[in-house]
């Protein structure tokens, strides 16, 4: 039995911290927030071997909404069996992401190539340059640094973002407020241990003219987490240790005299995604677990080709649902 669901993503609300903010912004910040709030929207979707959660993303002052899973009847093909011998050859430890599409890919860092920087609009080489490597630091931070990972300590990504944004987002982490901030970081549950190998990281970043001052940098990147199998476990399929993300991410830097000071320096913006072969009650939590935490699974949609997920020019999954 399959679980599909399609649902419109509903209107959001401004969190409580943020209308503080935005009171206590001068004129030109409030402007730019009620700007922002006509007119940017995100998407976040959760899908493949386990779960696929329709949301909307924390997107600037916009908070993330999670949708009831969709109920069904596990198959005793989707729960993972006990061993009886050793773990299935499909999946090493050593290698874990052998036989994924994932296997060649570069390791870590080495997977975020900042683009040849050339002139943008007002914007220098020099200052593209020095945009792109902020970026890229910032998915590092968020996406490879096991502070970030597993400790959930934000300290080193909010710190490169500009003194407005790190206070947006701050109140976001450590207090059950995760799935909020979902689509920018990734966190990985407790109790889930990543095993002692580099997440694979496949994508490109591009950079165009914003507004007045702003210099966009576009992330479209797929992060590949390899996780250490349960005990006494047979694994039928790799999938089942490795979680795979899609985070497609507008990064802004502002610069100029039309910013007050705190709001100088990068944002995040429009951001949309999924996660796939993730453990639903992670991931409505805003955390990643692999497939071997959840009791059964549901299969992909038929119209999507799993190895459409690790590409991260393919389009993105349409809708789904959760099974559990």
């Amino acid at each position: 039995m399959k679980a599909r669901q399609r649902v419109p993503a509903p209107e959001v609300t401004e969190t409580d911290w943020a209308g503080t903010v935005a009171r206590a912004a001068a004129e030109d910040v409030r402007e730019l927030l009620r700007a922002e709030r006509r007119r940017r929207r995100g998407r976040w979707f959760a899908g493949g071997l386990v779960v696929l959660a329709v949301g909307a993303v924390t997107t600037l002052l916009f908070r993330t909404t999670l949708f009831d899973p969709v109920s069904g009847t596990p198959s005793q093909d989707d729960v993972t069996a006990p061993a009886q011998t050793n773990q299935a050859a499909m999946f090493d430890t050593g290698r874990p992401f052998g036989a994924t599409p994932a296997a060649d890919w570069p390791d870590g860092v080495a997977g975020i190539v900042p683009p040849e920087p050339k002139p943008v609009g007002a914007f220098s080489p020099e200052q593209v340059a020095e945009a792109t490597q902020l970026v890229r630091d910032v998915l590092v931070a968020s996406r490879l640094d096991r502070r970030m990972l597993v400790n959930h300590d934000p300290t080193a990504y909010l710190d490169l973002l500009a003194p407005d944004a790190h206070q947006q987002l701050q109140p976001l982490f450590g207090n059950g407020r995760e799935p909020e901030v979902q689509s920018l970081v990734s966190l990985v549950a407790p109790g889930s241990t990543l095993l002692p190998v580099e997440p694979k990281v496949s994508g490109s970043m591009s950079v165009r003219q914003g507004g007045p001052g702003e210099l966009v940098v576009h992330t479209n990147y797929v992060f590949a987490y390899a996780f250490e199998p349960p005990a006494r476990l047979r694994l039928v399929d790799a999938m089942n240790a490795i979680v795979v993300v899609r985070a497609d991410v507008d990064y802004i830097l502002r610069v100029g005299d039309r910013w007050r000071p705190t709001s100088l320096g990068l944002w995040f913006d429009q951001a949309e995604g999924f996660g796939y072969s993730i453990g639903c009650d992670a991931y409505q939590k805003g955390l990643l677990a692999p497939v071997t935490t959840e009791r059964s699974v549901t299969q992909q949609p038929d119209d999507v080709e799993p190895g459409a997920y690790f590409d991260p020019t393919s389009p993105l999954p349409p809708s789904g649902g959760c099974r559990h």
